[in-house]
């Protein structure tokens, strides 16, 4: 038995957004009548509700029975998003025909997806002595199906390398059956594509990707060399390097030219003429394994990293005066807000100096009626001295040179 669960608030959305709000009783097919969010037990003719008594109706009155019924009936746990999916679905159908239904049995037997598959069904209606798919079932069906798969840890793709849907196309009432037949996912297929030629294997595709590299560049059209015969290769696996190297001779030929590469498409390194290297290199390389000749080294200035350097005493005095000179800056900068702080300071002394002065006094006789002024005047003089001063000193801080 599942353990005992709620119907969650997106849950109760999820039905109320199906079932519809009917402030007065509407009389049903069948006979019965219908009010609030699909109620049907009290409802009457004539009876009038609100949306709060219609919402506290379908949470504690409607709803708890198919809450009791899925855990009693459900075996496996189930999650918040499963549970809420049930409950809309169970709350439709009817507590027998969910009973019956494919859906219970799915569940308690762990297979959690042919339970999602089993609830599609119950999107028919019998509509003047006929069966059809309606609408608004199937927008229902789907919509639980979705809440009922949503993990509640969030959505998390499949990659398409590890599973390869799979699609079963039979007739109308059954997905699968005896002339059922399966469709792959695959590229579209276009009317270049099929009049193209056949599928090249995987040693034309790595020679025809290193023209096309070559080419660029270089700067001209790639050479088309023809590809040798090669096995085709497995779908999927890619090309080895014993194919690529094929492809690379291939594409090469016994005598390629050799186009010298342009200012604009050098590598980043050193400027033109000069190399910087610890140590030197040979006057000619030797050629590479393909046969193909080395380009010669450029002639210029050799830059040693590890040459011991001489420093002119003459730069060291420059160098002095100019700091000297950023010195001066930085004094001049100091000098300008120097006073202020200074002031400032003075204010905040003279301020607390008058409060301590005029307290002093309160407590003990005045021996002259001038001694009772001097604290209060002591301490405003200070506090505005300490106010203008620290606005002064706050431009100067931030002011920039």
């Amino acid at each position: 038995m599942a353990r005992p669960m709620r119907t969650s608030a997106q849950g109760i959305e999820l039905i109320q957004s199906f079932e519809g709000f009917r402030p007065r009783a509407a009389r049903l097919p069948g006979g019965g009548w219908l009010i609030g969010y699909g109620h049907t037990a009290t409802a009457r003719a004539g009876l009038q509700i609100s949306p709060r008594d219609a919402a506290l109706i379908l949470r504690h009155h409607d709803l708890p029975r198919f809450e009791q019924q899925i855990a009693e009936q459900v075996l496996s746990p189930l999650s918040q998003n499963e549970f809420d999916a049930l409950v809309s679905f169970a709350f439709n159908i009817g507590s027998e025909a969910f009973s019956n239904s494919d859906v219970v049995a799915a569940l308690n037997a762990g297979d959690r997806p042919l339970a999602a598959n089993a609830m599609w069904a119950w999107r028919l209606a019998n509509i003047s002595g006929e069966l059809r798919v309606v609408d608004a079932l199937a927008r229902r069906r789907a919509a639980e199906i979705a809440h009922f798969l949503e993990h509640p840890a969030g959505r998390a793709a499949i990659p398409g390398a590890l599973v390869r849907p799979l699609a079963q196309l039979g007739n109308d009432d059954e997905e699968t059956g005896p002339g059922a037949r399966s469709v792959t996912i695959g590229p579209r297929v276009t009317s270049e594509t099929t009049a193209a030629a056949p599928p090249e294997n995987s040693t034309q595709a790595a020679a025809r990707a290193v023209s096309e590299r070559i080419a660029r560049i270089l700067g001209e059209a790639p050479p088309q060399p023809p590809a040798p015969p090669a096995p085709p290769a497995a779908p999927g696996d890619g090309p080895t390097p014993e194919e690529i190297t094929d492809a690379v001779k291939a594409l090469v030929g016994d005598d390629p030219p050799v186009a010298p590469l342009t200012p604009p498409l050098r590598s980043k390194g050193p400027p033109e003429g000069i190399e910087r290297r610890r140590m030197s290199r040979p006057a000619s390389a030797a050629p590479s394994e393909e046969g193909l000749p080395a380009l010669p080294l450029a002639e210029g200035v050799v830059v040693d990293d590890l040459e011991i350097i001489q420093v002119d005493p003459r730069d060291l005095e420059r160098a002095i005066q100019e700091n000297g000179d950023l010195d001066t800056a930085a004094i001049r900068n100091l000098s300008a807000w120097v006073p202020y702080a200074l002031l400032s300071g003075l204010g905040l002394v003279g301020f607390i100096a008058g409060i301590e002065r005029f307290l002093s006094h309160t407590a003990r006789p005045m021996l002259r009626e001038s001694d009772a002024f001097a604290g209060p005047v002591l301490a405003l003089g200070g506090g505005f001295l300490f106010l203008i001063a620290s606005y002064y000193l706050y431009r100067a801080l931030t002011r920039q040179d």
